[in-house]
């Protein structure tokens, strides 16, 4: 077993740098600032029909699915990654001299702080704008009443179906986004810093790689376990086999 040398990775123009910082400012700019202005049309319009109390919930729905969905997804994504590297071999057995990885390993060391909070960050933004559609699913969990009927397969009052099963399954989609993200950052982490190395007949992994992705893994089992007990409940109103309508 036997250290890395560090690869030497070429430093940033102060141009590539300024150009870097533009173009995120401008994505970031295109991405929130085009849901601000539809969110002051909206605001303009309900505050002209008189209803600004409904633009008030629901953007404060949609502001907390935004923060809760986000910090999940993100906050998620940052702890596999801290543990994943954390938890990386102290000595990694040198392929080459022109091992790619090592290249990318140092230019990732240079810029720790960087990768380690920017990614995160930029990924749960993007869960959390994904959320925002899902604000009417929201409300009517909260709000949702009882049909006083109930279906004849599973006993379940209508309003389930109606109400509560549409949010069931917005959070099981929410965790499996938060899971596959994870256990995709922990992988392409340990790869990178010697937990998994693909050279050699079936490749390896360390320990603690083994324990890490093997949890993640078993919570993606776990929620597709709870997937298959929803889609029960589903089956009684499904179109999507010719030969079996629902009840």
């Amino acid at each position: 077993m036997a250290n890395r040398h560090p690869v030497g990775v070429p430093a940033l123009s102060r141009r590539a740098r300024i150009l870097i910082t533009v173009g995120t400012a401008a994505l970031v700019a295109l991405i929130v600032g085009s849901r601000l202005i539809d969110t002051y049309v909206d605001w303009l319009w309900f505050r002209e029909v008189g209803f600004r109390s409904v633009f008030s919930t629901v953007l404060v729905t949609r502001l907390v699915q935004f923060l809760v969905v986000g910090l999940i997804v993100g906050g998620l994504l940052a702890l596999n990654v801290v543990v994943a590297y954390r938890t990386r071999p102290v000595f990694v057995p040198v392929v080459g001299p022109e091992d790619p990885v090592a290249r990318y390993r140092t230019a990732i060391v240079g810029r720790l702080r960087l990768v380690g909070i920017g990614v995160p960050v930029l990924v749960g933004l993007i869960a959390g704008l994904s959320a925002l559609g899902d604000w009417q699913t929201v409300q009517m969990f909260i709000h949702g009443a009882s049909f006083g009927v109930a279906d004849p397969q599973f006993h379940k009052d209508v309003g389930f179906y109606a109400f509560e099963l549409p949010f069931y399954r917005k959070l099981l989609g929410w965790a499996f986004l938060a899971v596959v993200i994870s256990f995709l950052g922990a992988l392409l982490t340990h790869y990178l810093f010697g937990g998994l190395r693909l050279a050699g007949r079936g490749g390896q992994l360390s320990g603690p790689a083994r324990v890490q992705l093997g949890i993640l893994a078993g919570a993606f089992v776990l929620f597709k376990a709870v997937g298959y007990f929803l889609d029960r409940y589903e089956l009684l109103f499904s179109q999507r086999n010719p030969l079996f309508t629902g009840a």
